[in-house]
């Protein structure tokens, strides 16, 4: 089988998920900036497509890839995730960053975590997360994100079925 991870990210993040997802796969996998890279998906029979979420939205690439190869997309096997902090659970939350057609057509959709690299982050971010942090009562019961890689694994046993 051969897969595409299709993935945006700001910080690099989500790049690391996308290799962390590639080591659970078999078969041949390419890892595919949606930036960067020409994408043919005519030769791929998976395709997994993945962002970072920042004030409630995906990158806008990943939203106009996804609106471009939407007929191409519901041909594949699918899995879509999302590096951010909210959980997977939370309703209605997927709606709001791929379109409704790929949610339905895919075999799994989960939120993977995150991390804060506060050098990656432009000073605005950096400055407003150092702010947050001196508030007080925000501190606790707060710890920084995680990768979650138990999650990334479901997603990639997902599809390999």
């Amino acid at each position: 089988m051969k897969t595409a991870i299709v993935y945006a990210t700001k910080y690099g993040c989500t790049k690391r998920c996308a290799e962390i997802l590639k080591s659970y796969l078999k078969g041949e996998v390419t890892i595919l900036s949606v930036k960067a890279d020409k994408i043919n998906l005519s030769q791929y029979d998976a395709v997994f497509i993945g962002g970072s979420v920042y004030m409630g939205k995906i990158q806008k690439e990943i939203t106009q890839f996804c609106k471009r190869n939407l007929k191409q997309l519901l041909q594949k096997k699918l899995g879509l995730f999302a590096c951010c902090y909210t959980p997977k659970d939370t309703q209605g939350f997927f709606e709001t960053l791929f379109p409704a057609e790929l949610l339905s057509h895919a075999t799994y959709v989960t939120s993977v975590g995150g991390e804060m690299d506060y050098e990656q982050m432009n000073f605005l971010y950096r400055k407003m997360f150092q702010s947050l942090k001196k508030i007080d009562g925000f501190n606790e019961g707060f710890t920084e994100p995680q990768i979650n890689k138990v999650e990334i694994k479901k997603l990639a046993e997902a599809i390999i079925k």
